[in-house]
């Protein structure tokens, strides 16, 4: 059974880019645009690992990480932050936050899957 990201970000094109080299990389993929639409989800499914943009138009990366940290059905779900944030400050901040890793924009697809797999490798309870 194929591990399921879900992948958060505001850019459609983005979206489209990541979800086609993960699902040719073996993951079942579903994007949302907004932070509104990732808490909805979260509601009602449980991915294996989130991918988190933090410059989201409503609700930023920082606070759907905090949220999902906070709740217990969420609360072990392996966050890897993806963003155009480059300095250190925002880096604390998300890795406070709840992420479980932080890499920045622009990023190779082989490495971003390297950063899924071992992600998913080291944080997947069960």
């Amino acid at each position: 059974m194929s591990k399921r990201i879900l992948i958060v970000d505001d850019d459609p094109l983005l979206c489209d880019t990541l979800e086609e080299a993960l699902t040719e990389a073996g993951y079942e993929c579903y994007s949302v645009l907004t932070g509104r639409e990732a808490l909805r989800y979260l509601e009602s499914e449980l991915p294996d690992l989130i991918l988190l943009d933090i410059n989201m138009p409503d609700v930023s990366g920082f606070e759907i990480a905090r949220h999902v940290r906070a709740d217990p059905r969420t609360g072990q779900l392996p966050i890897i932050m993806l963003t155009i944030r480059l300095d250190a400050a925002s880096r604390k901040q998300g890795m406070e936050a709840g992420a479980d890793d932080y890499l920045t924009k622009p990023i190779t697809t082989s490495e971003l899957i390297e950063r899924i797999r071992a992600v998913l490798s080291r944080g997947s309870p069960g």
